[in-house]
């Protein structure tokens, strides 16, 4: 696991060496064990390590025998084995054990294909100096960022945007369709970021630059056959098979290994595998909130800790520890992602590190498997839709409005008669609506009504699935937008600024085949949701873990912003100094403050999508230091 950075420029680069030393210490914290550099001609590539495979041979950046191919790797590939016995027996010759390398030979063997071999985590780059061309790449489902900044004179890009940003020729703007998008989403969905003109690559897509120019291309495609053959007995063997080889392949490591273990069973099942392949405990790391007994998972993870006999630590945070988290956070995030869960998963982190290199973990099962809330709703949704259209106006929908506090489910409920999927699915993902949002910017700023954006967001990822059933196209297209651009995107900046590298075997390539082959049925069956994972996960965990309500890493933020947060927020957002007002309504905002404190709205989240953007705005646009 490393951190990447690089150009290709059609200009010569003053003090070329200086500035790529520059953006390479910016990532120091993503590979505090090695540093390497390269340039030729056009190319500078350059790479910090966090050594994991082949420790002492594996520096970076790799190149074939002839050094005409140079790769450089931000991730794993966890088939590495069986590719280089494939390329072995086609004549390559390999001069180091690490997975790198495989990518070199791979390219040399099937070209630009080679990306489609792999199975692993990845943003890589590929220099073919033969042909004057750049290939750049991310996984499948975007667990590892791959940013760039492209003028038409030079590509620009790495790990982490504040990497590009060392180059003070680089525009420091924020982006107001970006904006528009993270109060909808509390995310910034690829290609975009919220830096006007710098861009990260979508999940399962590469970058091609040579001298024709730029092109972004996706290679990993809607191929899935929904299959109503398998029985549920054979939908069980079929995914526990397929899950233990991912944990197991996931378990490669030349450095100690743990997991980060929540009370429920996607990182119960995940450290229950682990234990019976290893002959020792399994280290286990977990967190919770000091005087927050609804949603603390210690006492949970402490007793599936027991029961598999791992060695446990916990830490146990305050008010006062979230709040400094919140601001280092935003340093590590590069752009704004208002979920609270980001500093529970950076202070387990800065735990686990004091002990292991690598972490497994259990996210990524809740999109394929239809986990959320709102999942459950699109699945019957259908039903609702039957419901005679003044019933559901004249009767359900003051019902709906007149429930307080419970924002997810009006949400959910007054997105259900939407007939549009593309438009059923932006009203049920948004943080603020656009009649929210319209009362929010400042008059000029935007078109707060141009629901396209999410739409064209949406309506992306269902090419190729639009004939599924809905509920099905609702978990595809979460796992390659929410996990990929937020869950996935906050676990890779929390770990690495641990200098952690978080695995998670749930993602593996075979094992997700199979998961999105499975028939809506096998996902909710009657209110039960993630039917099919609870009863393979059977076979390693016992009832009272695989029936606990699921908590995950949140924090008590909800409550806190009515309490001992309150005073921090209406600081933050409505002092003389505060950024917000310059684009949103002051009224707006002191609306949303007053009616979540009243307890008329739950508007926290709204508050935190807020808070987060105006102490990223302070910290990377403000300061021209960053």
């Amino acid at each position: 696991m490393c951190g990447i950075v690089g150009w290709y420029s059609s200009q010569e680069v003053q003090d070329a060496r200086v500035l790529l030393k520059r953006m390479l210490s910016a990532l120091a914290h993503r590979g505090p064990d090695d540093e390497g550099l390269y340039f030729q001609g056009p190319i500078a590539l350059g790479i910090r390590r966090l050594s994991i495979i082949d420790v002492q041979g594996g520096h970076q950046p790799i190149s074939n025998e002839d050094r005409t191919i140079w790769v450089g790797l931000n991730g794993e590939i966890y088939n590495f084995q069986e590719l280089r016995r494939e390329l072995e027996a086609e004549g390559h010759v390999f001069a180091t054990r690490t997975d790198t390398e495989v990518i070199v030979h791979a390219y040399e063997e099937w070209s630009d294909d080679c990306i489609r071999h792999l199975n692993g985590i990845f943003g890589l780059v590929i220099w073919d100096s033969l042909r004057c061309r750049l290939l750049m790449a991310r996984d499948h489902f975007g667990v590892k960022p791959l940013y760039y900044f492209d003028d038409g004179k030079r590509l620009i890009w790495a790990s982490e945007i504040k990497a590009i940003l060392v180059d003070s020729s680089i525009p420091r703007k924020v982006d107001l369709e970006a904006l528009d998008l993270y109060l909808t989403l509390r995310f910034v969905p690829s290609p975009w970021t919220m830096f006007d003109r710098i861009r990260k690559l979508p999940p399962g897509h590469v970058l091609i630059k040579d001298a024709t120019g730029c092109k972004v291309t996706r290679y990993f495609t809607a191929e899935i056959a929904i299959n109503h053959k398998l029985s549920e007995r054979d939908w069980i063997a079929l995914l526990q098979e397929r899950l233990e080889t991912a944990v197991r392949r996931q378990m490669m490591s030349d450095v100690p290994i743990g997991a980060l273990l929540s009370g429920g069973i996607d990182s119960g099942v995940v450290v229950a595998i682990m234990s019976k392949l290893i002959d020792h405990p399994v280290r286990t790391f977990t967190v919770g909130f000091e005087g927050s007994h609804e949603i603390n998972e210690l006492e949970e993870a402490r007793k599936t800790a027991a029961l598999l006999e791992t060695a446990h630590e916990d830490i146990l945070l305050t008010c006062l520890d979230c709040r400094q988290l919140l601001e280092k956070a935003i340093w590590h995030l590069d752009e704004p992602i208002a979920n609270d869960s980001a500093l529970a998963m950076y202070a387990v982190c800065e735990l686990a590190r004091k002990h292991v290199k690598v972490v497994l973990t259990g996210q990524g099962a809740d999109e394929p498997f239809a986990g959320y809330t709102r999942h459950l709703g699109e699945r019957y949704s259908g039903l609702f839709r039957l419901l005679p259209r003044p019933l559901r106006q004249h009767l359900v929908r003051p019902l709906v409005d007149s429930l307080l506090g419970l924002d997810r489910l009006k949400r959910a409920a007054r997105s259900l008669g939407i007939e549009d999927v593309s438009e059923r699915f932006a009203q049920v993902y948004a943080v603020f609506s656009s009649s929210m949002k319209a009362a929010l910017w400042r008059p000029g700023m935007v078109n707060p009504n141009d629901s396209g954006r999410v739409r064209g967001v949406i309506e992306y990822w269902r090419q190729g699935i639009e004939s599924l059933n809905s509920m099905i196209q609702m978990s595809y297209v979460d796992a390659r937008l929410s996990l990929s651009d937020e869950l996935l995107m906050y676990g890779d900046k929390m770990s690495m600024a641990a200098s952690i590298e978080a695995r998670v075997p749930v993602l593996d390539l075979d094992y997700m085949q199979a998961v999105e082959s499975l028939p809506a049925s096998m996902r909710i069956r009657g209110l039960t949701q993630k039917y099919i994972h609870k009863k393979v996960v059977a076979k390693w965990l016992p009832p009272e873990i695989i029936n606990r309500r699921k908590h995950g890493f949140s924090t008590p933020l909800r409550h806190w912003f009515r309490s001992e947060l309150s005073g921090y927020v209406r600081t933050a957002l409505l002092s003389e100094s505060s950024v917000c007002p310059m684009f949103f309504r002051r009224e707006a905002i002191e609306a949303l403050i007053r009616e979540d404190i009243s307890g008329r709205e739950v508007n926290w989240l709204r508050l935190l999508t807020l808070l987060v953007f105006e102490l990223w705005h302070r910290r990377f646009i403000c300061d021209p230091l960053g």
